[in-house]
C-alpha cells in the first residue's frame, strides 16, 4: 500500500481489506510504539534526541472512521513519511509534494541534509528494501556528527601473556598456558582503547551497507565521509564479520559519556540498521514490526536551513540549544524560551518552515492560524522585525490552481516559487511573508536534482527581492 503524507484516505478511494490490524496498530502515538518490545521502528529524529514538536505525540493513522464492527474506514496520515511493515504487511507514505511515481522529494531533501551528492539512482527499483534505502542515507550524517567529536574511546579488558606484567595475575589462563614456566605471565588489564564495540558496531555497519544497494555511491559522496570511514576501519584492526551478533549484543546497552554525546545517535542507527537488516530477510519477517519514519517537518526545516546556508543568506538556523526567552520575571530572570527556525539580528528578518501548502487558503479558522500565523508574527513582535517569512513547498498542481483562482490573485507566482505578503494590521511598514517553493513532478531523479537547482535559485531570489522592496518602503 502506497500512501501520501497529510492526506484523507477512505475505504471508497482505497481498499482497506485486510488492513485492519496495521491501521489500529499504528493509529498509537509513535511513543507507544517504541516502548513495545516486538518491534524495529526507527523515527527521525525523535528516536535520538529530544524534539520541541514532540514526534512521540504523533500517530501514524489518525481514524476518523469505523464501521459497526470496528474496522477502520476514514484515516489521515501524518506528518511522518517513509516505510512500515506489521506481519507481512507494508505500507510506503511519500511526500504528498512529490510525483505520483517516486518520492524523489523526500530522498531529494535526505541527501541535501545529509551532505550526499547523489546522480543517476533509480529510487522506483522494486528490487530493493526501500525502508533499508531510506535508513542508508542518515548514516554520513549521523557519522559525521560523531567522529566531529573524535574517535570513539572506551575502557575495555584486555588480556596479556607476556614479561611485562601491568595488572592482576589471571592464575587460571597462567597455569594453562606457562607451564612449565617459559618467562611468561598472564595478566589483566583494564586500558583505553579506540578499538571497541562501540566502533567494533559502526564497523559491522560500513561493511554491511557497501554490499548494499546505492551503498558505495553513500559512502563514497563526499571526501568528509571517506576519511571518517577510514578512521573508523583504521581503528577497528580485530574486525570480524562472523561475530556481528556477538558486537550488537555488547551494544545493547546504550554508550553513555559526557563528551562523546553524538556517538550514542550513531549507535542505536547502527543497531537498528544491522537489526532491520535480519528482519526483512529473516524468518521470523512476517511476525514482527520494523521500518523507518522521518518527521517530514522537521525534514523540510533543515533542509531549508541548507539552502539558506549555502546561498548565504544570513538566516541562521536556531535548535533547541538557542537561547532566546519570550518574558523576563520581576527580579530579571529570564522565562519561556522560544525558537524561531530562522533569524537574522543584523537586518532585523525571522523566518519560519511550514510543511503545509499555505497559499491554498484564503484564510484559516482561529485554532489553525494560531499554528500557522501567530507564532510568527510573535517572533516578529519580539525580535523587533519588520519583515517575517513562512517558507513552504507547493505542488506544481497547487501552484498551477492558485494562479487560476480569482480569489487568490494577490499571489506572484514565477517558474519555480510563489510568493504573497500581508501587511500586519495597525503595524506600519510590518510585513510577513509566504514565500513556496514549487517542487517538480519529474520522475528521473538527475533531471529532478537539475530542476531542484532551478527552483533553489528563484527561490531565494524571491526572497532577496522581497527584503529589497519592503526595505526600500519603510
Amino acid at each position: 500500500m502506497t500512501l501520501k503524507d497529510n492526506t484523507f484516505y477512505s475505504d471508497s478511494n482505497l481498499s482497506l481489506r485486510g488492513k485492519k490490524a496495521l491501521l489500529n496498530y499504528f493509529s498509537v502515538p509513535i511513543k507507544e510504539l517504541r516502548n513495545s518490545e516486538d518491534h524495529s521502528i526507527l523515527v527521525y529524529p525523535q528516536s535520538f534526541s529530544d524534539t520541541a514538536d514532540e514526534v512521540g505525540e504523533q500517530a501514524v493513522f489518525d481514524i476518523t472512521k469505523r464501521d459497526a464492527e470496528g474496522n477502520p474506514i476514514e484515516f489521515w496520515t501524518r506528518n511522518l513519511v517513509g516505510f512500515i511493515s506489521y506481519k507481512g504487511q507494508e505500507v510506503t507514505i511519500s511526500s504528498r509534494f512529490s510525483g505520483k511515481k517516486n518520492d524523489n522529494f523526500l530522498y531529494y531533501m535526505l541527501a541535501r541534509v545529509a551532505g550526499i551528492n547523489l546522480l543517476n539512482l533509480d529510487f522506483s527499483s522494486q528490487n530493493n528494501d526501500k525502508g533499508l534505502n531510506l535508513m542508508i542515507f542518515l548514516f554520513p550524517k549521523l557519522l559525521k556528527e560523531a567522529l566531529g567529536q573524535g574517535l570513539f574511546k572506551q575502557y575495555i579488558n584486555m588480556e596479556y601473556n607476556d614479561t611485562n606484567v601491568r595488572g592482576p595475575i589471571d592464575i587460571n589462563r597462567h597455569i594453562r598456558r606457562n607451564i612449565p614456566f617459559n618467562g611468561r605471565v598472564a595478566y589483566r588489564t583494564r586500558e583505553f582503547s579506540y578499538d571497541n564495540p562501540v566502533t567494533q558496531l559502526v564497523r559491522h555497519a560500513i561493511e554491511w551497507i557497501k554490499i548494499s544497494p546505492w551503498g558505495q555511491t553513500i559512502l563514497n559522496s563526499d571526501e568528509i565521509t571517506r576519511s571518517f570511514i577510514q578512521e573508523i576501519v583504521a581503528a577497528t584492526p580485530t574486525y570480524e564479520a562472523r561475530l556481528r551478533q556477538e558486537v550488537i549484543n555488547q551494544n545493547l546497552r546504550p554508550a553513555t559519556h559526557p563528551y562523546y554525546t553524538s556517538w550514542q545517535p550513531l549507535q542505536e542507527f547502527c543497531l537498528r540498521l544491522l537489526r532491520y537488516e535480519s528482519l526483512s530477510y529473516g524468518a521470523d519477517k512476517k511476525n514482527k514490526i520494523h521500518g523507518l519514519l522521518i518527521d517530514a517537518a522537521w525534514l523540510w526545516e533543515e533542509y531549508v536551513g541548507r539552502v539558506l546556508a549555502e546561498k548565504e543568506m544570513g538566516l541562521a538556523h536556531y535548535t533547541r540549544s538557542s537561547r532566546f526567552h519570550l518574558l523576563q520575571t520581576i527580579n530579571g530572570k529570564h522565562f519561556q524560551q522560544v525558537i524561531p527556525d530562522y533569524y537574522d539580528k543584523e537586518r532585523k528578518l525571522v523566518a519560519d518552515a511550514k510543511y503545509i501548502p499555505l497559499h491554498r487558503y484564503d484564510h484559516l479558522d482561529a485554532e489553525r492560524a494560531a499554528a500557522v500565523y501567530y507564532k510568527t508574527i510573535m517572533y516578529m513582535y519580539r525580535f523587533d522585525t519588520k519583515n517575517g517569512f513562512l517558507f513552504h513547498p507547493c505542488s506544481c498542481e497547487d501552484a498551477k490552481n492558485a494562479k487560476d483562482n480569482l480569489n487568490l490573485s494577490h499571489i506572484d507566482i514565477d517558474e519555480w516559487s510563489i510568493k504573497c505578503s500581508y501587511q500586519i494590521e495597525d503595524r506600519k511598514n510590518c510585513w510577513l511573508h509566504e514565500m513556496g517553493m514549487i517542487i517538480p513532478t519529474t520522475e528521473k531523479y538527475e533531471e529532478f536534482q537539475q530542476s531542484m537547482n532551478e527552483v533553489e535559485y528563484q527561490f531565494i531570489s524571491q526572497i532577496k527581492n522581497c527584503i529589497t522592496l519592503k526595505t526600500t518602503q519603510l
